[in-house]
């Protein structure tokens, strides 16, 4: 009887290590650490806007949240790296990126990556984004949520299907109804859909800039302090070439506890 006991806890304790150790194991292959800045430095392509951002002296490790997600292509990634920037310095990043671009112009055109582009109303709202954010209060960067990156992820694709445009997907579902389908949120959600551009920066800059739209609300939600949460995809579209659509959310549910806040590329 006492050599059963005594093999009994053995293997109890064998068992309850091999289940600690596993765990921890596995829990190091989901969570993989992010590269050191300095090993990182060694991968960014020149011109990029990692390389930006470095040669300006931003600080990537706490805005570049973004570069280590596997589920976001590139451009997603400077788009979250160009709204983070703008938004915890919105004076600094008008200076150094928005200032230059007036320059760029000739009458309603505007010279951008070696191709002249054709604008409803010129520079004056390049140069009311100039002060626009000169004036503005820095607000915190934004925090990356699968969710709401699948949220946005499925409008993108429906447009780059149908060639489509607007919140409205062809399946008649709006932002609202979309972000609920993947995440419970408190308070307020809202939605930015730009097209066009070569860049995740050119996209972020072009709708800042609002160019003929009267109310300017694309600016005014990238740099609304109540938003906390954000999600973002860009897809190829047939008439623009490419479709970006931002999902914000000023809060949401605690994602352990909602099956649905997964990153899915459909």
């Amino acid at each position: 009887m006492f050599l059963k006991l005594i093999t009994f806890l053995l293997l109890y304790f064998c068992v309850d290590a091999f289940t600690i150790s596993f765990a921890e194991d596995h829990s190091s292959a989901l969570v993989s650490p992010s590269l050191p800045l300095e090993n990182r430095k060694k991968q960014i392509e020149s011109g990029s806007l990692e390389a930006i951002a470095i040669k300006d002296n931003w600080n990537l490790e706490q805005l570049d949240t973004a570069r280590e997600l596997d589920y976001l292509s590139n451009m997603e990634k400077d788009i979250i790296l160009a709204l983070n920037m703008v938004r915890t310095d919105p004076c600094r990043y008008a200076e150094l990126y928005i200032r230059p671009i007036a320059s760029s112009f000739f009458g309603n055109c505007r010279r951008i990556n070696g191709r002249n582009l054709i604008t409803a109303e010129g520079c004056a709202p390049v140069e009311e984004l100039y002060n626009f954010l000169i004036h503005h209060v820095p607000v915190p960067a934004l925090v990356i949520d699968k969710s709401l990156h699948s949220s946005a992820d499925e409008l993108a694709l429906d447009q780059s299907l149908t060639g489509d445009t607007g919140h409205i997907s062809s399946k008649r579902r709006g932002f609202a109804v979309r972000i609920r389908s993947y995440a419970q949120w408190k308070k307020g959600v809202s939605e930015i859909v730009g097209y066009g551009g070569k860049t995740g920066f050119d996209m972020v800059n072009n709708m800042l800039i609002d160019d003929g739209v009267s109310d300017r609300g694309h600016r005014l939600i990238m740099m609304d302090p109540v938003f906390h949460f954000v999600g973002t995809s860009v897809r190829p579209h047939s008439m623009y070439g490419f479709t970006a659509v931002m999902d914000y959310a000023s809060s949401l549910d605690d994602p352990i506890k909602n099956p649905r806040n997964r990153a899915t590329r459909y």
